[in-house]
């Protein structure tokens, strides 16, 4: 059973108003659109900005219009209005498109938590091209992914293939790692923004979470990176400040540290489904406990780049051999 504990050790400043001020600015727009993700992704490397420098971002959680997502699917004026039902409801807001040879289920429950289900009527195409098929609309709703996804096959579950990408911004990998703040009801929530297409028996389904949009920015000029051995060192704390638990006590694999720069959320904006983001680390490290099982187990935390705090920490068992699961690059495809 997977364990999951999230501490956050920002509790004391809760009341504390944020420091951060930003420079207002609207949703950026792009000129030309590219045709291929492989394209874009050969890029990446060239549009990043060096994490140290880049800025600190205040992002808005994106509401997707059904319009929008079905332009972006079919292509501007090429789909039916008047086969599109619509049904909402408290928890959600329900429309689907039921076209001649497939139907396009959208779902939204809340802000930035979107479903889209694409059931085809007759043949099912491959998976590949279902694949491609999701990363494609993925791209046409300006979604900006990075180059590396993963992707796992659901033993359990008929040997599904599910892919996971991660969302990026000025060419900086977007935390998808969530916490919380405070106790159940009065508490703020952190969630990590992500994207995944899951093949089913006639479709397949794409789940995107917070896809965000840079609503303003504040400029920094640099900023003094810690050790990876400091970031490491403040996960340890936090484990041990939140479970009492001596982290060098659960036998750590050797050469299994994981230290990853990425923007992560580190306060709220003033306005409802705003977040800062600023420069961190994710930081991962493999143990082995000794409890005579041949299961791993992993610490993970999301720390400042600039100070060895960590904002929360998860210990988990390792899943990743249960599911197959494969790290790859969309630039590696022939």
């Amino acid at each position: 059973m997977r364990k999951r504990i999230s501490v956050c050790m920002l509790a004391a400043m809760m009341n504390v108003t944020s420091m951060y001020s930003f420079v207002a600015q609207g949703a950026e727009t792009k000129t030309e659109q590219e045709t291929e993700i492989e394209r874009e992704s050969e890029t990446q490397a060239e549009e990043a900005v060096d994490p140290m420098s880049a800025d600190r971002l205040l992002m808005r959680a994106r509401d997707f219009r059904p319009s929008e997502i079905l332009d972006a699917y079919f292509g501007e004026g090429k789909w039916d209005e008047a086969l599109v039902t619509n049904q909402d409801s408290l928890a959600s807001e329900r429309n689907e498109y039921d076209g001649e040879d497939r139907t396009v289920l959208i779902v939204q429950s809340g802000i930035g938590f979107l479903a889209i289900s694409i059931t085809y009527k007759n043949e099912v195409p491959d998976e590949e091209i279902r694949r491609q098929e999701g990363e494609d609309l993925l791209q046409a709703l300006n979604i900006d992914i990075t180059d590396e996804y993963i992707k796992q096959t659901d033993i359990a579950n008929g040997d599904r293939s599910v892919y996971t990408y991660y969302l990026q911004q000025d060419g900086i990998k977007l935390s998808p790692e969530g916490y919380s703040i405070g106790g159940e009801g009065d508490g703020t929530e952190y969630y990590g923004q992500l994207a995944t297409i899951s093949m089913e028996d006639m479709g397949y389904m794409i789940l995107i979470q917070k896809a965000s949009e840079v609503v303003g920015r504040e400029s920094v000029s640099t900023r003094q990176r810690i050790s990876d051995e400091d970031a490491l060192q403040a996960v340890y704390d936090a484990v041990w400040n939140g479970l009492q638990i001596p982290p060098l006590e659960t036998n750590p694999i050797a050469d299994s540290l994981q230290v990853e720069i990425q923007y992560i959320p580190v306060d709220m904006g003033t306005n409802k489904d705003e977040y800062v983001y600023d420069i961190g680390f994710y930081v991962k490290q493999m143990v082995n406990p000794d409890d005579g099982s041949d299961q791993l187990w992993y610490f993970s935390g999301l720390v400042d780049a600039t100070m060895p705090y960590c904002y929360t920490f998860t210990m988990a068992v390792d899943f990743e051999d249960d599911f197959q699961t494969e790290h790859l690059k969309i630039s590696d495809r022939e």
